[in-house]
């Protein structure tokens, strides 16, 4: 898509005047002055810059990753205002409707390849799901509870007078037992069930069919550790993908490449861009910028668009 095309398209992510400053000890170090971006959807933005301009920080801020400065704007996605989610409202954006792809991959070294590309869709999606380790260790501490008090009597030694307060301490005893092995079994069950999902379902068929189109299908058992930079890289981005976010935020994908490599992720990358993908990629290099529809500059803290000049602030 290039940018006229995109000009008709709505705006699915925008950022309104932008603080944002960090503390070196007692210093205030202040990063964005003011920053602002529209993204539409179906194009490829790309935010060049140098090292320490503040791109990385805008890109966290448009995921929900860090929070601006109070009081100093606002992002909004599909109009709705980002910057002022909580909990699991916010979790739920993080996790649904953008993905995130990073220099450094962070991919999880103990798990393999179909599994860290499918953790997008393992992450619990509501309040219940998330709340039942709990819920189960409360059912299991009552079971034990009141065998522990049913059976208080007759366990109890015969010169020991079962009283109320021996049974109590003695049910305590069973309420305890019986919420750790509620949980045990729940989290042994947990992953059972979870390992025939990375296995077996909708989702890990999609995200099996995914990683295959990105030349990993020999790699799906692999661990981190047993991949190129490229094919870490490629699973990041496989990743992301999972849970089927309309925006892709890129942080520096190439940046840990060879640029062979490099240019197989980017051409990766615009293969998803032309079937629809919305991606915000924030890059130092102008070769790698030159992939996207259209490249804006973060230059003393601010987003510049081309043939504009930043608002330098006034020495005081």
């Amino acid at each position: 898509m290039t940018m006229d095309d995109a000009t008709n398209n709505p705006v699915v992510l925008e950022a309104r005047d932008l603080r944002k400053t960090y503390r070196l000890g007692r210093v205030p170090v202040p990063v964005l002055k003011d920053a602002s971006i529209e993204v539409r959807e179906g194009e490829w933005v790309a935010i060049l810059g140098a090292s320490g301009s503040g791109k990385s920080t805008l890109l966290h801020l448009l995921g929900g990753l860090d929070r601006p400065d109070r009081g100093s704007g606002e992002i909004r996605h599909r109009g709705r205002r980002v910057s002022g989610l909580r909990g699991g409202a916010l979790n739920t954006y993080r996790n649904r409707d953008v993905g995130f792809v990073f220099q450094f991959y962070h991919l999880l070294p103990e798990l393999s390849v179909i599994e860290n590309a499918m953790l997008p869709r393992l992450v619990p999606g509501g309040f219940v799901i998330a709340a039942l380790p709990l819920l189960i260790a409360m059912l299991g501490a009552a079971l034990g509870a009141g065998l522990g008090w049913s059976i208080g009597g007759g366990v109890l030694p015969d010169a020991d007078v079962p009283t109320t307060g021996k049974i109590a301490v003695l049910a305590g005893t069973w309420a305890v037992v019986g919420a750790a092995a509620a949980v045990l079994v729940f989290q042994l069950a947990q992953a059972f069930v979870e390992r025939r999902r990375i296995r077996h379902g909708d989702h890990a068929t999609a995200v099996r069919r995914t990683l295959e189109e990105f030349g990993l299908g020999p790699r799906l058992e692999h661990r981190p550790s047993q991949l190129s930079g490229g094919e870490r890289q490629r699973t990041a981005i496989a990743r992301a993908l999972a849970a089927g976010p309309g925006i892709l935020l890129a942080d520096e994908p190439t940046g840990n490449l060879d640029a062979h490599t490099g240019r197989e992720i980017l051409d990766l990358l615009r293969r998803r861009h032309h079937a629809g993908l919305t991606i915000v990629m924030v890059t130092h290099d102008p070769k790698v910028a030159a992939y996207a529809d259209r490249v804006v500059r973060i230059e003393d803290g601010r987003v510049v668009e081309p043939g504009t000049t930043p608002e330098i602030d006034a020495p005081e």
